[in-house]
């Protein structure tokens, strides 16, 4: 495989103590470009209209919020973080990338999801299960009720959830990345560490880390604190909260080579793989 052009670094400087770690999770975890259009599709599937306003909680470097508003001239977006250094970094490296009139359609919120937040998207999303910060029921319920509070009638709210049994299993699992940018960088590995895992409570410590085509390690790029749920669970407090038609979207097999096709659509049974990550849609209740 040919690896991506490296610019000359000072000698000494290895490329674990100079790149930057947001940077590394936008190419090795997010997706804004198949991610929007997924959300759009699914929502206009479901409803029969076009997305145009969208919300990002837990946002982090709005990464996403700021592509969405690059997608339609009237497309609007609301990000809300709890951290305002990663909130500062997105305003600098993912804001100001975009034109005057993109940026009057974004808004961005130094703020807690619990709380309450004046504005109604179609559609709220909660990514890379960032919600499992929540590690007891009436708080992740808590954060539920807001989340509908938030959605127009007929609105969407969609998260995605990870499990099967490897899910258990304290592991280091590496991944390349094919980094065409001429960034400096190169390709790299991210190198997701599940590190402590508590069958009794389910609390989890994982773990971020990268390695570089110099050899050098970033160890503990992020570490997350969460409660891993399961897919009964939030279903349920989805219900609970008041959403409707809770559902989930599966992830496609091809039947040759055993492997996911990378497209999900609504089912009803899931499958019992070692390890999977799937989509859960609740929807905000029309008036009556």
């Amino acid at each position: 495989m040919a690896k991506s052009k490296t610019k000359t670094k000072k000698k000494g400087h290895k490329m674990a103590d100079i790149a930057d770690r947001h940077v590394l999770y936008q190419k090795s975890v997010q997706g804004p470009d198949s991610d929007i259009p997924f959300f759009e599709h699914h929502y206009e599937e479901y409803t029969g209209k076009k997305l145009r306003n969208f919300r990002e909680d837990f946002c982090g470097t709005a990464a996403m919020a700021s592509y969405f508003v690059t997608h339609h001239r009237n497309n609007r977006a609301l990000g809300v973080d709890l951290h305002g250094p990663t909130l500062e970094w997105g305003i600098k490296h993912n804001v100001s990338r975009l034109t005057p009139k993109q940026q009057e359609r974004l808004t961005l919120v130094h703020g807690n999801v619990l709380d309450r937040h004046p504005w109604r998207a179609q559609m709220t999303v909660a990514m890379n299960f960032s919600y499992m910060v929540f590690k007891d029921r009436p708080t992740l319920l808590k954060y539920f009720k807001q989340a509908r509070k938030s959605l127009q009638p007929g609105g969407l709210f969609m998260l995605d959830i990870w499990g099967g049994s490897e899910c258990f299993v304290p592991q280091e699992e590496p991944r390349d990345v094919e980094n065409s940018d001429d960034d400096g960088i190169g390709d790299f590995t991210f190198i997701w560490d599940q590190d402590v895992f508590d069958p009794a409570t389910h609390f989890y410590t994982t773990r971020i880390h990268y390695t570089f085509q110099d050899g050098s390690e970033m160890r503990d790029a992020f570490i997350y604190d969460w409660r891993l749920w399961t897919m009964p669970e939030v279903m349920e407090l989805l219900r609970e909260a008041g959403f409707e038609d809770v559902h989930f979207l599966w992830e496609g097999t091809n039947k040759r080579t055993n492997e996911g096709t990378g497209t999900y659509h609504r089912a009803e049974v899931g499958e019992a793989d070692t390890a999977w990550i799937a989509y859960i849609v609740g929807v905000n209740p029309r008036k009556r």
